[in-house]
């Protein structure tokens, strides 16, 4: 992927300017970088999450968290469009639909084996996040992979549903993604970011990491039979992105605070409309605003998934899985932001094991210098 597409990465001083920018979106100020580029970004942020949320309910999609959130995850993370956006999100999906058939359907009866692939398939995904070209290709194929293991591993649920909502939940990111930057084009061309040099001992370190406590982590999940904790899913593959053990530091701090805020303007939404709660168009408008307040946020910290990525996907998750009649959002939330909160520390703490083993290795070490 050209460099122009890259998501945004985490700068020095990235944890200071989060608690910044959430004090300014409270209250004015003059020195707040907001531009007409990120206004832009924020609206169609907002605009294509209000579309899949409508599309998904009107639909009674089966797994509607697909249809909202990736739109969302490829609005917020990729601020432009292209070619080479819409194939590595696509080819993506498809790639994963067709492992997850062969894994799962093959191999479920040799749970070490299945394992084995299953970490295989985690460090090259995380290997092409490293190296940059392909971030998209592997950050996608990651969050494909973790989602669809979950669900599929599971008695009760229908495979062709699941698979055939995967691929037309990516197409349908792609086309809102098109359309929204056709509609609300940036007012001037976007700066590229620097490309950040890695050696091979750090591609290793923040592969083989990654790859190693996303497994551990579907590990637990299978053990545990946590079926219904696809937030807490979620929070612990996204705290792995930056793939080192400073950056995991900061992310889960972020996703924590952004859950928090996502989750509790919810339920003050749930408050408002009480048993209007179902009816679609007392709902949007409260959605947007929302979704509008989380986007502006993740547009101004400038750091990849922070506290605004997070309270978006947080809204995403929630409506897209519970917005149906007679549906009671308040245990949603309380249970949302205790297992959240959970899986953080526990995905924390090996990664900070594995960070030390992997650092007693010359091969595989990698000293943090900064958060970058």
């Amino acid at each position: 992927m050209s460099t122009d597409s890259t998501p945004d990465r985490p700068t020095p001083g990235a944890s200071t300017r989060t608690i910044t920018t959430l004090a300014q979106v409270f209250t004015p100020h003059d020195n707040v970088v907001y531009t007409a580029n990120d206004f832009r970004q924020t609206l169609r942020i907002v605009f294509a999450g209000m579309i899949a949320l409508s599309v998904s309910s009107f639909y009674n999609t089966q797994y509607g968290v697909f249809f909202v959130v990736y739109p969302l995850m490829l609005l917020s993370l990729v601020p432009v469009f292209n070619r080479q956006v819409a194939t590595q999100f696509i080819c993506s999906a498809a790639i994963n639909c067709v492992e997850m058939v062969l894994i799962v359907g093959f191999l479920s009866q040799w749970p070490v084996i299945m394992t084995l692939v299953v970490f295989a398939l985690y460090v090259m995904r995380f290997r092409f996040m490293s190296q940059g070209p392909l971030f998209l290709f592997g950050s996608m194929g990651v969050v494909c992979q973790s989602t669809m293991l979950n669900f599929m591993s599971y008695p009760g649920n229908d495979w062709h549903t699941l698979l055939f909502s995967n691929i037309e939940a990516s197409v349908m990111a792609v086309c809102l993604s098109a359309l929204m930057n056709y509609l609300l084009p940036d007012v001037e061309p976007r700066v590229r970011p620097p490309a950040i040099q890695k050696d091979a001992a750090r591609v290793r370190h923040e592969s083989l990491l990654s790859g190693t406590v996303a497994t551990l982590v579907f590990v637990v999940f299978q053990v545990c039979n946590l079926s219904d904790s696809l937030s807490a899913l979620m929070a612990a593959i996204l705290t792995l992105f930056p793939m080192h053990y400073r950056g995991a530091v900061l992310s889960s701090l972020w996703r924590v605070v952004g859950v928090t805020i996502g989750c509790l303007y919810i339920l003050v939404v749930q408050l408002l409309l009480y048993n209007h709660s179902s009816h679609m168009l007392l709902m949007m408008p409260l959605i947007g605003l929302g979704l509008g307040f989380g986007a502006r946020l993740h547009v101004m910290e400038k750091v990849g998934a922070g506290v605004g990525f997070a309270s978006v996907t947080t809204i995403g998750i929630m409506f897209g899985q519970n917005l149906h009649p007679e549906q009671d959002l308040v245990f949603s939330d309380l249970y949302r932001i205790v297992s959240v909160s959970a899986s953080l520390l526990l995905t924390l703490t090996m990664v900070f094991l594995m960070h030390i083993i992997l650092n007693r290795f010359a091969a595989t070490r990698y000293i943090v210098g900064g958060p970058g």
